[in-house]
């Protein structure tokens, strides 16, 4: 079952506010209809999925509060001037179209100045070394070319490599977007990449 169209068909406005900058309060709606408390550190991404979970195993009286939710949030965003979906979506439009313009200004801007074009290739090229480097490393950890001495070192090298990756790749996956264009939220794309690498060397140091 896709939560998603779950919330779509029983809380449309709550489905309109997911997708926008108000999405924490949309949330928080769904999330008190299935009592959840999310941690201090967590992220709308993961207070999503831990939405999804709770749908995945929501009773008929859990599913039939989404609609009273759903009224709930629709007043309270009346309240606050979007009286409907539309006027809510408006909001993601206008923060996407400002991100989209800011972008074309910094293109028209930068694209002709040699400066920030050889500092662009800096930022590629040092993402490409280190990713070769952080992948050698994995390499020789799971086929044993590397000795593990300390378990507990190697976690926290493994949280130190996760860091420096996802920031290195952030940086170059911004430079993509300014050459080429790019998604909105890409950075996601590095954050994952910096998880993966973090675990995948702290698994090869528990099995060594």
């Amino acid at each position: 079952m896709d939560w998603t169209s779950v919330i779509t068909k029983l809380a449309p406005m709550i489905a309109t506010g997911l997708g926008g900058p108000l999405a924490g309060g949309a949330v928080a709606a769904i999330e008190s209809v299935f009592g959840l408390t999310p941690a201090a550190d967590a992220t709308i991404d993961d207070r999503k999925a831990s939405i999804g979970a709770a749908i995945q195993n929501a009773t008929p009286e859990q599913l039939a509060a989404l609609t009273k939710a759903d009224n709930d949030y629709k007043l309270a965003m009346a309240t606050a001037g979007f009286k409907n979906q539309a006027d809510l979506a408006g909001i993601a439009l206008q923060r996407d179209e400002a991100v989209l313009a800011d972008v074309a200004d910094a293109r028209k801007s930068n694209a002709q100045n040699p400066v920030v074009m050889r500092l662009a290739i800096m930022v590629l090229l040092t993402f490409a070394i280190i990713m070769g480097v952080v992948l050698y490393g994995c390499y020789g950890l799971l086929t044993g070319g590397i000795t593990v001495k300390d378990v507990a070192i190697v976690a926290a090298v493994s949280g130190l490599v996760g860091s420096v990756v996802g920031y290195v790749a952030a940086n170059a996956q911004t430079v993509i977007n300014f050459i080429f264009g790019g998604s909105l939220g890409g950075e996601r794309h590095a954050d994952a990449m910096a998880t993966a690498i973090s675990s995948t060397i702290t698994t090869a140091g528990d099995k060594r």
